[in-house]
């Protein structure tokens, strides 16, 4: 019946009765109120088996989706799909949490961890060396060689 109800609030209750009430009352106030609320469960029990006798098996075919109904409105979203979908069968779903997929490794994590670890102390201060030139290759004459003066000199 008091399921969300805390200690906290509880203790503050118990010290608003003592203030208000005062110290001689309070026992006797809240033992008549433990006695309200079990003759309120008493009725409410008597009710239902009063309804039940009279109705019989019409009260189960009633009373079934009532079950169903309150048995949804704990469950949550995920549960629902769950039983709903996958017959109860949530191992599906674990593959989707949140939690386990950043737990994982990914691949690029695992080349720089591996990176990491071949390379030494040493290599890791060293600034980066400048790049060796590349060796020059023989560039073609672009102009041909001059020919002698009068080589190409005929009569036409």
């Amino acid at each position: 019946m008091f399921t969300n109800l805390g200690w906290t609030e509880i203790m503050v209750v118990f010290i608003v009765g003592l203030i208000v009430i005062g110290p001689e009352r309070l026992p006797r106030v809240i033992e008549d109120a433990r006695a309200a609320i079990y003759a309120a469960r008493t009725a409410i029990d008597n009710a239902k088996k009063e309804l039940a006798g009279e109705l019989g098996p019409e009260f189960d075919s009633i009373a079934e989706p009532l079950r169903d109904l309150n048995k949804l409105r704990g469950m949550t979203p995920r549960a629902v799909v769950t039983r709903t979908l996958l017959d109860g069968d949530d191992s599906f779903l674990d593959s989707f949490d949140p939690k386990k997929i950043m737990s994982q490794e990914t691949a690029g994590q695992a080349v720089r961890k591996n990176a990491d670890n071949n390379t030494t102390h040493a290599e890791r201060v060293q600034p980066p060396s400048a790049p060796t030139p590349a060796p020059q290759q023989p560039q073609p004459n672009p102009q041909p060689p001059a020919a002698e003066p009068g080589a190409y000199d005929e009569v036409i």
